[in-house]
């Protein structure tokens, strides 16, 4: 059966189609539909008459945008039609050209000429219901915490301005502790009036009471001699305000949905949870932002997906291999990262292999990568093979030799 190609450029307002056949041929002008579901039953009325009259059927592509293209994917999705989602990055050789000319009508053209050449089957997305709703989430927590660092920096910002020091004494300035502290002393009419013993029993409940006494005559020392400027005085007290009451709610909101995602994790019944050194939440982001493990034939290509890839670059006899590629989800990277900081000390596949490559004089950062890249295989192998983690005899043995 022959097979038409019918690429989507999706944006906020409407989406450009253009259907194309097995030899690169634009079949119809390209045309714009709408995100109404009339104009969407229109674009399914156009596509079946197309396949009718060419008895064939239909491969759909469009452009990850974000969250513009979700509505026409699960539109096609609960029709049962494949489906393949593309990276702008993957897309940009196929919408270039010698003219510098771009339009919607030829980005469509694009992603349709890229449905016809490109067959991996890397590029089909995972159509679980529960990994779209898991990685959302993990996506809402990461704007969220990404919130809670502004609220930070800003209080930070304030407080040096009222108080030079006071950051200095906390490791955190949103601590429970500080944030008490603040609370008790930051006022309009009497900035920082307060004695040894309030302060005092504001950080006993925090820390001992040895360390409470040292930091609470810390804190009065600075107050006592803070040299506040009167023209910022009474706008950082108002701010620095807001931005507690912004944190503590946003702390809250997080909590919500941390306890959402590890829920999601649990009905899933992963066997990622078995590795060493990823969490909960970590095992949330690595489930949603790959979606459907089988479609991925190889380790290599899945390291490409989490642009964990060396770059190449090759020249005529010239071959060097640069920095890793950085395609595909950020926030799948961070996430193996941050776990790599971690298995490389509790997880013994890990441990072996940082330690092997610090001994050829790598930098403990190129270290890092690797660890997260193992740590990406480990998570899909132990995935795939529905077994839980386990740890080879040889690398225990080799591990036991170096301690000893």
């Amino acid at each position: 059966m022959k097979t038409i190609f019918v690429g989507l450029d999706v944006s906020k307002d409407d989406f450009k189609v253009a259907v194309k056949d097995e030899k690169n041929k634009l079949i119809k002008p390209v045309k714009t539909y709408g995100h109404d579901r009339l104009s969407l039953e229109a674009f399914d009325k156009d596509i079946e008459g197309i396949k009718k009259q060419l008895g064939s059927s239909a491969i759909f592509g469009m452009e990850s945008t974000g969250i513009y293209h979700l509505s026409v994917y699960q539109h096609l999705l609960a029709a049962g039609a494949h489906v393949k989602l593309f990276n702008g990055l993957e897309l940009k050789r196929f919408k270039s050209s010698i003219r510098k000319t771009k339009t919607d009508d030829l980005d469509a053209q694009a992603i349709a000429e890229a449905l016809l050449l490109v067959r991996d089957s890397s590029y089909d997305p995972a159509s679980e219901p529960e990994l779209i709703h898991l990685r959302e989430l993990c996506r809402v927590r990461t704007r969220m915490t990404r919130k809670i660092a502004q609220c930070k920096n800003q209080a930070i910002r304030n407080m040096d301005m009222l108080c030079r020091g006071y950051t200095n004494i906390f490791s955190d300035v949103f601590l429970p502790s500080s944030i008490g502290i603040m609370k008790a002393t930051i006022r309009s009419t009497r900035l920082f009036k307060t004695d040894i013993i309030t302060l005092e029993n504001i950080l006993v409940k925090y820390m001992p009471r040895p360390a409470a006494e040292k930091k609470a005559k810390q804190i009065l020392d600075l107050f006592q001699h803070a040299v506040v400027p009167k023209q910022m005085k009474e706008i950082c007290i108002i701010e620095l305000h807001m931005l507690i009451q912004q944190y503590e709610l946003l702390k809250q909101q997080v909590g919500r949905i941390e306890k959402r995602i590890e829920s999601g994790v649990k009905e899933l019944n992963t066997h990622i949870m078995s590795v060493p050194g990823i969490g909960i939440l970590t095992a949330g982001i690595v489930l949603g932002e790959l979606g459907n493990l089988s479609r991925f034939s190889s380790h290599n290509q899945l390291t490409a997906f989490a642009g964990l890839d060396p770059s190449i670059k090759e020249s005529g006899r010239s071959s060097k291999t640069g920095r890793i590629s950085k395609r595909g989800s950020p926030m799948l990277r961070q996430a193996l990262y941050h776990a790599a900081l971690s298995a490389s000390r509790v997880n013994p596949v890990c441990q072996q292999l940082y330690q092997r490559l610090r001994a050829k004089g790598k930098h403990h950062k190129v270290c890092m990568v690797a660890v997260a890249r193992k740590l990406l295989h480990i998570a899909y192998s132990v995935e795939i093979n529905h077994r839980d983690f386990y740890v080879p005899a040889h690398i225990l043995e080799q591990l036991a030799k170096s301690e000893s």
